[in-house]
């Protein structure tokens, strides 16, 4: 299962690094600029688990003594060296090729002073969790997209029936967490982080996207969306939340 998950993601790294860099979301610089209000940064080691294509990577490594990276893919972390070169070149960073639960085995219990996990599909509430938090011996802190609409898109896929779940996005997962953690004795605090994007799109473009769709009732559809306009601005709407607990 293991070889199935990296080959994966080694095969999505390139494209993942590229949406990354083209995000004009500033997630990244506000989320740590909030860990350090809570004191939860700056601190001696962080374990950055699931850390992708390394995202996070400057702005932790900067935030610590010593920065580990972990993932499970070899691709991404080979991008997560290219961001360290770029931006970090001088800072000590570790990068272990690994999966969450052999990461969970082969950690000792209290290893670092915080453990961040961002937008990982492999943490779940579970015990697994549980036992993550055990290697820490101040702080984890976990983050998940829990919102991702539009005005444009997401209607019209609603209306013909069309809409898919997206897999990225997880609000449920949210309460699933800090009702597990609050029942094994953790104080769990939550941070919401909103952001809205706009991208003008031109009525030829909707209809070669949904071009599978019945062609009247498109076109009707598109009519009383248009109206006299060329264009229309689609507005989205992302949401990220955000929990830390400290250690007990």
């Amino acid at each position: 299962m293991d070889n199935e998950v990296a080959a994966f993601w080694d095969d999505f790294a390139a494209e993942y690094y590229q949406i990354q860099q083209e995000s004009q979301v500033p997630i990244v610089t506000d989320v740590v600029a909030f860990l350090q209000s809570r004191q939860l940064l700056p601190v001696d080691k962080v374990a950055d688990l699931g850390g992708g294509s390394g995202r996070y990577l400057p702005l932790l490594a900067q935030n610590s003594q010593a920065y580990t990276i972990v993932d499970i893919s070899a691709q991404m972390l080979h991008y997560a060296k290219q961001e360290a070169k770029q931006h970090v070149p001088d800072q000590p960073i570790a990068y272990q090729q690994q999966s969450v639960t052999t990461f969970t085995k082969q950690t000792a219990s209290r290893t670092y002073d915080l453990i961040w996990m961002a937008l990982n599909p492999a943490i779940q509430a579970n015990r697994e969790l549980l036992t993550i938090t055990e290697k820490s011996r101040q702080w984890c802190a976990f983050l998940r997209l829990t919102k991702n609409e539009d005005d444009l898109f997401t209607p019209l896929e609603r209306y013909f029936g069309i809409e898919q779940e997206d897999p990225n996005t997880a609000p449920a997962i949210i309460s699933a967490v800090k009702n597990m953690l609050t029942t094994a004795g953790y104080r769990v605090q939550d941070q919401a982080f909103q952001y809205q994007t706009r991208e003008v799109f031109d009525r030829a473009f909707l209809e070669t996207y949904y071009e599978e769709l019945p062609t009247p009732q498109l076109a009707a559809y598109l009519d009383q969306v248009f109206a006299a306009k060329k264009t229309r601005t689609s507005t989205t709407t992302l949401e990220y939340t955000l929990l830390y607990w400290h250690v007990l």
